[in-house]
């Protein structure tokens, strides 16, 4: 553990977090709006600095890429720190003023007006890449990207064109801080040609990227749950049977070994393709197959390769 100071408040800290992690753990506030559980620090929106002091140097740095440190002593509000917010806000009240969340925390820290010349009127990205670092680095599909300079960078698909190669998981949508991207789920889509109506059913619409993917089906519920295009990536990237994408999690069903049956001969153990399941010795050195609940995926492909049926869904 880590022993430093946050607002005068002495702090215990784990090593290798940052200052923002460790004041969030000890309910302290800093404002960002670029910081996700799910992505690395990054640092882009500048509005998490504070004021760090080790030894006799004092600098302003942004505490979700600032790894916490003995004896460090950090001011969330000192008057340096305030001002930097102050500056950053202003430019992202100018960038984005329609923004509920920007125009929340300008308005925190006094600030109500921004010079008209710098104004975008209709932009709600506020470019913290939160979409893009989604897309490349969780979901690793690199579907969206960066384009332009200066006040007309923004967040793109390729040539602003059809985004190919976006799976319409919906992650860029759920880690956007203004909401900004929509993503619609429609029941009843069809295509419209000089040649009649092509009925589509259920699709996933991201009109930010130009994207449009069918719903696939689940052989159970008969419900839509996924686009077939993800699940066409998934089912060519994972090493899981094709009936594993025929149902949605929520009706899938989880086999169970019967010790009565089973001996112990290994050959679910060497078929399981996601490791699920492990052979543990029993009382008078009996051994038995084991599924790992945690690791379990449901396609039972344990069941097919069983020699004695011992393994059965519950």
């Amino acid at each position: 553990m880590v022993n430093l100071s946050i607002d005068g408040k002495k702090i215990k800290a784990k090593e290798q977090q940052t200052i923002l992690e460790a004041a969030r753990e000890h309910g302290i506030e800093i404002p960002t709006l670029c910081s996700s559980d799910a992505l690395k620090p990054y640092g882009a929106c500048r509005l998490c600095v504070v004021e760090v002091t080790a030894g006799n140097a004092s600098t302003v740095e942004t505490s979700c890429t600032y790894p916490v440190a003995e004896g460090l002593d950090v001011s969330t509000r000192s008057a340096k720190v305030i001002e930097a917010r102050k500056l950053v806000l202003h430019l992202l009240l100018a960038r984005c003023p329609n923004v509920k969340i920007v125009k929340e925390l300008a308005a925190e820290y006094g600030i109500e007006k921004v010079d008209a010349c710098l104004r975008l009127e209709n932009e709600y990205c506020i470019l913290c890449g939160l979409c893009v670092r989604a897309c490349t680095e969780v979901v690793q599909a690199g579907a969206i990207s960066f384009a332009g300079s200066g006040k007309e960078k923004k967040v793109d698909s390729p040539f602003h064109a059809i985004a190919e190669e976006c799976i319409g998981c919906g992650s860029c949508a759920f880690v956007c801080p203004t909401g900004i991207i929509k993503v619609r789920d429609v029941d009843s889509a069809a295509e419209i040609s000089p040649e009649g109506e092509n009925f589509i059913g259920w699709q996933r619409i991201i009109e930010n990227w130009n994207r449009e993917l069918k719903f696939k089906m689940c052989k159970k519920s008969g419900n839509p749950y996924a686009p077939e295009f993800m699940l066409n990536r998934f089912q060519d990237t994972m090493n899981l049977p094709p009936q594993f994408f025929d149902i949605s999690p929520s009706y899938r069903e989880y086999p169970e070994v019967d010790e009565e049956l089973c001996i112990g001969c290994g050959a679910c153990v060497d078929e399981c393709p996601v490791g699920a399941i492990q052979l543990e010795e029993r009382d008078k050195k009996e051994v038995r197959s084991r599924i790992l609940p945690t690791h379990c995926c449901g396609c039972q492909t344990c069941a097919v390769y069983c020699v004695r049926a011992a393994i059965k869904v519950a």
